[in-house]
């Protein structure tokens, strides 16, 4: 009987119109895989294609078995007799289809199968260089939970922090650079070019109960070719979600060729915090703080004060946090900048208790102690190749010395909207201003949502004269951005006063001198004084700039350079300022 029912359904073809079902759909499986992350689907499409296609096997099934092909079109099995029936061609069809698929499936795993990227490389010296650099796109959030967008995103960040411990990789674009690529129009090709990178890494994020699982591949930013794709999964613990971070990392690099050395594993493969928690709090405050609001500061601080409570030895904890402080003692958040300052350096030196090895910590604490303590003479020998240098030579009226370094942190940071602005600013202290202005232009619209980029631009506008930029970019500030920083606040007055309107310069004057009072951050007296020397009272603005120095406000940084105090530089009054803050070079003696 049951040999009768095995020959019925090798006579109907049912078993191999089954295996041609399997065959085929799992040829559309792994194209469905690889193609449908590119179109940005997300993972419910996938799921549901492959519940279909495997509903549809017991369908397929039964179809088989009920009914026969015939010249006439599809009949039922049974109404078809034996000399009708032509099952035999249609079997040596099947097998045509089988093994054509075979081939294809052959071809698909071929093509999917990872392979380093040789589309790089370039001949120097007589040798191969290969330019390795990378640019990593926030994941996709593919939870289904918007509240989990911190997760996606600290995983991406994470992946990043490992592949900038490669030295043999060229460059890696930061995620502060990247996260306004997160949601883009732009292609791949159009991505690296911007970025300057020729590997572009992309990828989404699943986090379903304690299961975590990241899907990457690797694309070659000049072709818009995949090359390398992998999928990581494990548990939501602390030593899987470090160790899938590391595997990610290493395996980017080794497909990018890139060189691994012995204690660069060590560090890709640290764990920073064995309190889950703690690092889930962490999370969190790298999200509200990269917001650069005054909430969104103050919340990241309550979430890392948190999260070291949980684990006093957090050394990334520590470090981020005193960032914050330094960050949001200038600009951002509203409390006073020594007070920011002394939180910030308490928080530094207990990061170097627990790694002294760290050159970042060492940094933030250099450039602290110039920006709140004036220490110039630190700053000089310990930061002249840095970013920060070149503020300082800014600072001290070296910018000629200035510009190149800028143009170098350019080319290395291409997406830091600082570092234009702060092009523009030598450019415009050597009487370049029309190439500061086009610099400002050519790159106001790919910064339209970075705040320091805005701030910045409005300001050197206004110095340059272009007062219908600056003040189309300060109305952007205060609506779009709630923007009303001391800085914000001055430049909006200066230009009530040059319309005309004293009434309306005076209630944002009066803004300023509330914030005073409160002792906000910002150095809201630095930028009263700049009003009256706009407004040539002198007076007021002698009386304004002592306060600021008795306050130790950071701005006092900029007395030699600031072109508002032109005016003042032969007072003796301000040459003793000069002298109490601690400029090590003369004095600038013109009061052209």
């Amino acid at each position: 009987m049951y040999m009768n029912f095995f020959d019925e359904l090798k006579r109907r073809n049912v078993i191999k119109a089954t295996i041609a079902y399997i065959v085929v759909a799992w040829v559309l499986f792994q194209v469905l895989t690889s193609v449908l992350p590119n179109f940005g689907a997300p993972p419910w499409v996938l799921k549901t294609l492959m519940f279909l296609i495997a509903i549809g096997l017991p369908i397929w099934i039964i179809f088989s078995w009920v009914y026969e092909i015939t010249p006439e079109g599809l009949k039922k099995t049974l109404q078809v007799s034996k000399e009708q029936s032509i099952t035999e061609a249609t079997n040596k069809r099947l097998n045509i289809i089988i093994i054509i698929t075979l081939i294809i499936a052959i071809a698909v795993s071929f093509v999917n199968k990872p392979m380093p990227n040789t589309s790089s490389k370039t001949m120097v010296n007589n040798g191969l260089m290969l330019d390795n650099s990378i640019a990593v796109i926030p994941f996709k959030n593919w939870s289904g939970d918007p509240e989990l967008e911190y997760v996606s995103d600290g995983m991406t960040d994470a992946v990043i922090s490992r592949l900038t411990k490669i030295q043999s990789i060229n460059r890696v674009i930061p995620f502060t650079s990247m996260a306004k690529f997160k949601e883009t129009d732009k292609s791949i090709p159009e991505i690296a070019k911007e970025l300057g990178v020729t590997n572009i890494l992309q990828g989404n994020f699943q986090l379903s109960g304690d299961h975590l699982k990241i899907n990457v591949q690797l694309i070659d930013g000049l072709t818009d070719k995949h090359f390398w794709s992998d999928e990581y999964s494990g548990v939501w613990e602390i030593k899987e979600i470090f160790k899938i971070q590391s595997e990610v990392a290493e395996n980017v690099a080794k497909n990018i060729n890139a060189e691994i050395k012995e204690e660069e594993f060590e560090a890709i493969r640290a764990v920073s915090t064995q309190n889950k928690e703690a690092y889930r709090l962490a999370l969190q405050a790298d999200f509200q703080g990269r917001k650069r609001t005054i909430n969104g500061m103050k919340n990241a601080i309550v979430l890392y004060e948190k999260a070291i409570a949980l684990d006093s030895t957090f050394y990334e904890a520590y470090v981020d946090l005193a960032f914050l402080y330094i960050i949001g003692g200038t600009s951002y958040a509203g409390f006073n900048e020594q007070e920011a300052w002394t939180n910030s350096k308490q928080l530094l030196l207990k990061a170097v208790q627990i790694d002294s090895t760290d050159p970042t910590v060492i940094k933030f604490l250099n450039s602290g102690s110039f920006s709140y303590e004036w220490d110039f003479d630190l700053m000089e020998k310990e930061y002249m190749n840095s970013i920060y240098g070149t503020f300082y030579l800014i600072l001290t009226g070296k910018y000629e010395e200035a510009l190149p370094l800028i143009n170098q942190n350019i080319e290395n940071n291409p997406t830091r909207g600082f570092l234009y602005t702060q092009k523009a600013q030598a450019l415009y202290f050597l009487n370049r201003k029309e190439e500061a202005i086009e610099l400002l232009k050519s790159n106001e619209g790919l910064y339209s949502d970075n705040i320091d980029f805005l701030r910045e631009a409005a300001k050197y506008y206004y110095y340059i004269g272009e007062y219908k930029s600056s003040k189309s970019l300060l109305t952007k500030l205060m609506n779009s951005f709630s923007d009303r920083t001391p800085m914000i606040l001055w430049l909006i007055a200066v230009h009530e006063e040059i319309n005309g309107n004293i009434e309306g310069a005076n209630k944002y004057l009066s803004e300023l001198q509330d914030k005073y009072e409160k002792e906000e951050s910002g150095s809201p007296a630095w930028f009263i004084a700049l009003y009256y020397c706009h407004s040539r009272d002198y007076e007021n603005a002698f009386t304004w700039l002592q306060k600021s120095y008795e306050r130790h406000e950071v701005e006092m940084i900029w007395l030699r350079e600031e072109p508002l105090l032109i005016p003042l530089r032969n007072d003796k009054r301000y040459l003793e300022l000069y002298a109490k803050v601690g400029f090590t070079m003369e004095p600038h003696r013109t009061s052209e």
